[in-house]
């Protein structure tokens, strides 16, 4: 990996490059060269320089129409709606067949009110059979229609925008706004469920994910939203609301915990695969666009914001000729990570002690205890929680055949009443636990997760006194 002494270097080269670019001293860049370091430009979000860059090369290659729209996208970045217009009709003159022109302009329209202008817009880019993106004119179709009151054509391009491309976090977050609002919940809470896996740092989805989560029982899942809330958006009325629903998750517990939510972690299968992944090779940077379609008015339960856009390194300086893909207006979510598949089930497991209360709080795992013979930490595998006793007793039943030994804790659920809570023993390291909830895996419905609680300290003696005289 390059130092961020290297890459600063590089960037203050490149700004040096297009600075200098009409004097005698400057070095002589061709079009290319400049259009892609105008577009790293615009991806990184300097538009300025962006715009210098892109100029230049427009003056070396006029007529170009990956040109004109680059420079509409930087125009309309810029705030200046009128010249992102001229620059994307211009490229839809030069090439009348360029979906991706189509959305930009159908987006600037959307953003100076034009509603109908933007659909039609929308429209035509939508219906290009060679769109390489449709699920982001769809998405923005259904933008339109949402604002235009008509939650059932939205809802359609919504699903439809999801066909195209099944990560798209937003767009299943619209989903299940509109479903939610139309009373069909378990719809709602599922397309909560694959936003929050497409796109990991969407708050709001998780806000509504935890919350009908905490609802329907699965105590889990809500968990480890309302969590991440708090981690991705701290300080905001979401968090609160997430605070206040994981207080009520602590009167789930069978024993008050001393200290705050932070106490207990839950870790998942996805903070295993993070961290797995973290320890054999750093990730690459990746840079997308923010969503250009401005968002709806925020309703009371979650505001909806863009899409953030993933941080990045300042560019480097240009290749000599590698051709450039042209920037596109919008980018859509990169689809979730498959778990790992288990691996081969270990020694027979041993059984959950009654007083091993529920998480609270969602992390990835802290590094175990350096001395063996003195644990910090216990780690219990939680299987599953059930509102129906009779179904826990059965999944406890069929464990119990399988060489597990598992206990059903009740458990005082606010809003359900008792819920029962699958538990097997815990077990002094986070290694033994991690075989435990992959071999599980393939055992019980939804996700086990693993309970990291603090072991108490135990209390030191009180010094001895001499007897009196």
């Amino acid at each position: 990996m390059k130092s961020p002494v290297l890459l600063l270097t590089l960037f203050v080269l490149i700004l040096a490059g297009c600075a200098s670019m009409n004097s005698n001293s400057g070095p002589n860049y061709t079009a290319r060269q400049l259009q892609e370091m105008g577009e790293k430009y615009l991806t990184a979000g300097d538009t300025p320089n962006a715009l210098k860059c892109l100029t230049d090369a427009d003056r070396k290659r006029p007529g170009d129409p990956v040109l004109q729209y680059d420079l509409g996208l930087a125009y309309n970045q810029r705030g200046l709606s009128d010249k992102a217009l001229f620059y994307l009709q211009n490229a839809l003159k030069i090439k009348p067949v360029y979906p991706e022109a189509l959305n930009a302009i159908g987006t600037v329209y959307a953003e100076r009110g034009q509603n109908e202008l933007a659909q039609e817009a929308f429209q035509k880019a939508l219906d290009d059979p060679f769109y390489r993106t449709p699920g982001l004119a769809a998405y923005n179709l259904g933008r339109l229609y949402e604002k235009k009151g008509d939650p059932e054509r939205a809802l359609t391009l919504y699903q439809q925008a999801v066909k195209f491309e099944a990560g798209y976090g937003i767009a299943w977050y619209r989903i299940g706004q509109i479903l939610e609002t139309m009373r069909r919940g378990d719809e709602a809470r599922h397309a909560y469920g694959k936003a929050v896996a497409a796109s990991p740092d969407l708050a709001e989805a998780h806000v509504r994910y935890g919350i009908m989560s905490y609802q329907a029982g699965d105590m889990e899942a809500a968990i480890f939203s309302l969590t991440r809330v708090g981690k991705i958006a701290p300080n905001t009325p979401m968090a609160d609301e997430a605070r206040g629903y994981l207080e009520k998750l602590r009167g789930v517990t069978p024993g008050r915990l001393s200290g705050g939510p932070s106490d207990i972690e839950v870790i998942t299968h996805h903070d295993l695969q993070r961290q797995q992944k973290a320890k054999v090779a750093p990730p690459t940077p990746t840079v997308k666009m923010q969503p250009v379609f401005p968002p709806q008015e925020p309703s009371s339960k979650a505001q909806l914001l863009p899409a953030p856009a993933v941080s990045s390194p300042p560019p480097p300086q240009a290749p000599p000729s590698t051709a450039a893909a042209p920037v596109t207006a919008t980018a859509v979510p990169a689809p979730p990570v498959t778990p790992p598949a288990p691996p081969a089930p270990p020694a027979a497991p041993v059984a959950a002690p009654a007083s091993s209360p529920p998480a609270t709080t969602a992390s990835v795992p802290a590094p175990e205890s350096a001395d063996p013979a003195v644990p910090t930490f216990k780690y219990i595998v939680q299987a599953g929680s059930f509102v129906d006793q009779e179904k826990a007793e059965e999944m406890k039943k069929n464990l119990l055949e399988k060489g597990y030994k598992v206990v059903v804790k009740p458990l005082k659920h606010q809003v359900l009443g008792k819920v029962y809570v699958l538990q097997l023993q815990a077990v002094s390291t986070m290694s033994k636990a991690t075989t435990l909830m992959m071999q599980l895996g393939s055992e019980v419905p939804g996700e086990p997760v693993i309970l990291k609680v603090p072991v108490p300290k135990p209390a030191e003696p009180l010094p001895s006194q001499a007897p009196a005289q």
